[in-house]
Formats: C-alpha cells, sequence, structure tokens
C-alpha cells in the first residue's frame, strides 16, 4: 500500500470519525435538549409534588379540626344523651308516682263516697227519727197542756197559777 493509498484511507477514516464526531455531538445536543426537557418536566413534577405536600398538609389539618370538633359534638352528644336518660328517668317516676297518687286518691273518693252513702242514710234515720221525736213530743205537748188545763179548771178557774 502506497502512501497516497495509506493517507486516502486515513482521509476516509478521517471523515467516517469526522461522521461519528458529528453524529456524537447531534446525539450529544439531543441528549441535552432531552436532559433540559426532563429538567424541566422533573421541576414541575417537584412543583406539583410541593403543592400536593402543601395540599395534604392542610387537609391534614382539616381532618384534625375536623376529629377536634367530632369529638366535642361527640362529649355534647353525650352530655345530651345524659340528659335525655335523666329527664326519662324522671319522667317514669313521676308518672309513677302520679299513677299512685291517683290509685290513692281514688281509693279515698270511694272511700268518701261511702262515707256520704252511711251520713245520708244517718241523715234520713234521723230525720225520721225526729219526725218521730217530732210527732210524740207534739203529742206530749199538747197533753201536758190538757192536763194543765184541767188542773185550772180544778183550781178554780183561777187563770193565775199559786207561786
Amino acid at each position: 500500500m502506497t502512501n497516497a493509498q495509506r493517507l486516502d484511507h486515513v482521509e476516509d477514516e478521517l471523515e467516517t470519525v469526522k461522521q461519528l464526531l458529528v453524529s456524537t455531538a447531534s446525539y450529544a445536543e439531543s441528549a441535552n435538549r432531552r436532559l433540559d426537557q426532563l429538567s424541566i418536566k422533573q421541576d414541575r413534577t417537584q412543583s406539583h409534588l410541593d403543592e400536593l405536600s402543601i395540599k395534604q398538609d392542610r387537609t391534614q389539618s382539616h381532618l384534625d379540626q375536623l376529629g377536634v370538633r367530632v369529638d366535642q359534638m361527640g362529649g355534647k352528644v353525650d352530655q345530651f344523651s345524659d340528659k335525655v336518660d335523666s329527664f326519662i328517668t324522671q319522667t317514669q317516676r313521676l308518672f309513677t308516682k302520679t299513677g299512685s297518687e291517683i290509685e290513692e286518691t281514688k281509693a279515698r273518693t270511694e272511700r268518701l263516697e261511702a262515707l256520704m252513702l252511711k251520713l245520708d242514710r244517718n241523715f234520713e234515720s234521723q230525720k225520721s227519727q225526729f219526725q218521730e221525736f217530732q210527732l210524740t213530743t207534739g203529742a206530749a205537748l199538747e197533753r201536758i197542756d190538757q192536763v194543765l188545763d184541767y188542773l185550772l179548771r180544778q183550781q178554780g178557774g183561777n187563770p193565775n197559777p199559786p207561786s
């Protein structure tokens, strides 16, 4: 192989190396563009992740506040439930007491009615006895009057009795 051939061969190889270098440079530029795009996308993704983290923190804060409110409401519901239970217990006690008082009042009313009937019978009986007493007393007074008149006439007609 002659020098000219070697030189042509070296030039061909240099041309190939040149083409490889151009291709490598082009590939490197393309890779750099992709890396830049990837970096931009990564920055956007990181920004989205940061926003998501902030939103998640807010959501967690809201959930914590909601949990506190739920606990407070649970306490209030428990208090209300206790009050309702107490009210029901007191109401049942009052109904029981009122029922007992009603039964006692009914029994007293029945006894009072029985006493009233007995008093009515006694009154009628005493009224009847009084009427008999009046008749008997009236008859006795009339007889006493007759006896007095008779005695007065026996004394001689002196209308003034002796003292």
